[in-house]
């Protein structure tokens, strides 16, 4: 009984001519892949930006929280100041509650200290880009002794997203995308 092993003679003439991929159908198959890795990319790149407007938007009610209680404990008003780069808390400094007699004879000082330490400290924007902010009602970014105070709503936007907060009848803030 003779055996034999089928070889490229004895093979089908449709599977002789398939070798593998030509060069052009991997080039195109490696440019699709591309296309697709930059576009996730590039969403992934957007959803970090916008969660870091809203990080910040989640963190600043907390330090407005603070930044109350503060004021309540110390009887000095607390002042939020802000710029396109970041922000910070300031209090008046202790001299100005002096009697009128005794603060002009101590040193001249500013009209409010940056805090400097603490979770009230100076911080940056997390967005790469500068961030616009809108404070209604204009000016009310003091918070005082008074159970409610500080401003009703503050608008955060990096050009990309808005993000507002929102104080509440109780004083609590809440962050609305």
């Amino acid at each position: 009984m003779p055996t034999s092993v089928p070889g490229p003679a004895d093979a089908p003439p449709d599977a002789a001519n398939q070798r593998g991929f030509s060069l052009l159908e991997v080039l195109v198959v490696l440019a699709i892949i591309g296309i697709v890795t930059g576009t996730a990319g590039l969403s992934i790149r957007a959803a970090r930006e916008e969660q870091s407007l809203h990080t910040d938007a989640q963190r600043l009610v907390r330090l407005f929280a603070l930044a109350q209680a503060h004021a309540r404990n110390s009887g000095r008003p607390v002042v939020w100041e802000f710029t396109a780069h970041g922000y910070h808390f300031s209090q008046t400094p202790s001299a100005l509650l002096k009697p009128a007699k005794l603060a002009r004879l101590s040193a001249p000082q500013r009209e409010y200290d940056i805090v400097t330490s603490g979770p009230l400290r100076m911080r940056t924007w997390s967005p790469a880009q500068a961030v616009q902010v809108k404070v209604d009602p204009p000016a009310s970014n003091v918070f005082e002794g008074e159970w409610v105070s500080g401003p009703r709503s503050v608008e955060l936007n990096d050009g990309f997203e808005t993000v507002r907060l929102l104080r509440s009848g109780n004083g609590h803030y809440e962050v609305q995308p």
